[in-house]
Formats: C-alpha cells, structure tokens, sequence
C-alpha cells in the first residue's frame, strides 16, 4: 500500500513541485531489507557476536548522554589496552556491544555542526517552553526527543561487525524501514537528506551518530506516539519544507486509529528489525553481559 492514500497523494504532490529531484529520490529509493548483508560476507555473518540489549524508560537527555560517554570511554580503553592480535578475541573483555533503548523528557538537541550558532535568544524562547536544549557531539542539526518517541544508541564495535561507519548508518535507515513495514508503512531514505522518511516531505525517524576509535554512540529516534508540537517549534534537522511524522498519526490517515503504536508495542518489533538487518543476536543485556548491565543501571541511578 502506498504511504498516502488516493486522497492525500495530490497533496503531496503539490508540496513537492518545488522539490522535483527529492520526490524523484524518493520514488527511487530502496526499501528491500530481506537480503541486506550490509555488505558482509556469509562467514562474516557467522562471526558476529550476540548484542545486549535494554530499554531503561525515561531517562534525562544529560544523563543519557554522560552515560554514553562513559560507556564508549570504557569500551575503548578495554578493547585498545589489548594488544592488537587479541582484540577480535571477545573472551577477552568484560563489556559487550548494547543496544541502549529510551525515552526522554523533552529537549532540543543539535549536532556537532551547529555548536554555538543558536543564538542566546532563541535558546531562552526554547527554555521558555519548558524543554531542555543541549549540544552534543552527534552528527546532524537541531531536532527533538521526548515521551511517545522510541531513541535507540546502538553501542558497537565495529570492527566486531565488520562494518564502515557508513553501513553502520544504513543498517540503522533499514532498522526503522523495517520496524515500520510491520504496520504496513512504506519507509525510505532519500538521496542528501538525512533519517528515514514516510514521503518526499515527512520525515518518521531522525538519525545522528557519532563514532569513536571504531565504538558507536547516539543513534536514531522513531517517532511513535510524539506530540507533533514540539516540531513547529523548530526547522527539523534544518530542511526547510519539511517535517516530522509520528506512526501514530501515519495509521490514522491508513484508517487504524486503533492500531497500537505506543513505544512499549514498537519497542519489540524495532529489536527484531535490528537483529535482522544486523544478522546479530539481540537478547537481554543482562544474559549477555552482567557487567555492562550493572555499570548502565549505576550511570543512570547518578
């Protein structure tokens, strides 16, 4: 089926005209997951290790980022204080590659880019609507976390998996691709601009990663049950012309107001897309690696 019904596809046509190369992108793009290796040979797949993963509900956009920070700075000064021969050896660490699932209050967040280009007042005016507004060192420009939106920070290795940073991007595009054909939503990427798109103007998922000495942290966030209010506030990952969409209202206009798409309901359905695309087993943090566990749950008590 497709993204808009018979009756909105006119007005989405209307919106694009003066973006004739991105509706030609998006009517291009890929949307297959079924036989993405990302670029990996069988027995390369064969070798990937289980991913951890938790979902640790709400959690402040600080605290989850400080945590982030002292993961990857964990990570990294295991894996390197190994010599070089030994690092592919996973028996060898205590820490595993974790799939960090959230919430957050409500905050704006920019990317590494936009450092210091906000201007005081604009904050103020963001503050004044009782959000937070933080820099971080991700990649992208300004957008918005909150209640009702699934974030995920994939925390690996990639050399693990063997991966380039760009195919850890598009494994994480396909994820969300995937996490949303299970509602019947068409979802792709378009050509120079960046998250996982519903139609040449309606963006579903935002994406910004940041990739350290081969670790991962940020990631994606998919729009479940957001309040698209939050987003008027801003011009979305600074395109002009476009905006968000949530599942939620993605299944009302398809005629399933009843649909469950809260984050407890996609939370699920991501994880499995996650392993798929990845060709990794997920399971419970806790099984796989008790001491990345323990030292999430004391970061996020701080």
């Amino acid at each position: 089926m497709a993204i808009a019904s018979i009756r909105n596809f006119g007005q989405i046509l209307s919106r694009v005209q003066s973006h004739p190369t991105t509706y030609r992108a998006f009517s291009a793009a890929t949307t297959g997951t079924s036989d993405c290796t990302l670029s990996r040979t069988a027995e390369q797949l064969s070798q990937l290790p289980t991913i951890g993963y938790v979902y640790l509900g709400e959690v402040p956009y600080r605290k989850a980022l400080e945590m982030q920070k002292q993961l990857c700075r964990r990570r990294i000064d295991e894996i390197y204080a190994l010599p070089q021969a030994d690092r592919a050896d996973l028996n060898l660490r205590q820490f595993s590659d974790t799939l960090i699932l959230l919430q957050h209050p409500p905050v704006y967040t920019n990317g590494r880019r936009n450092h210091g280009k906000l201007q005081p007042d604009e904050i103020e005016r963001l503050h004044a609507l009782d959000c937070d507004y933080v820099e971080t060192n991700r990649g992208g420009e300004i957008t918005f976390h909150g209640p009702g939106q699934l974030v995920g920070y994939p925390n690996l290795y990639l050399k693990d998996h063997f991966l380039a940073t760009k195919c850890f991007v598009k494994g994480l595009e396909y994820t969300i691709a995937e996490t949303c054909a299970h509602f019947g939503i068409e979802a792709k990427t378009i050509p120079g601009f960046p998250g996982v798109w519903t139609s040449p103007t309606q963006k579903v998922a935002a994406l910004g990663t940041h990739v350290q000495r081969y670790v991962t942290s940020h990631g994606f966030a998919l729009n479940c049950t957001t309040d698209m209010k939050w987003f008027r506030e801003i011009i979305p990952c600074g395109l002009e012309g476009k905006t968000a969409i949530s599942l939620q209202t993605l299944m009302e206009q398809h005629g399933k107001p009843n649909c469950d798409t809260s984050v407890d309901a996609v939370l699920p359905i991501l994880r499995k897309s996650f392993a798929k695309v990845f060709g990794c087993n997920v399971k419970p943090l806790e099984d796989v690696s008790p001491a990345t566990f323990k030292f999430i749950q004391e970061l996020v008590k701080l």
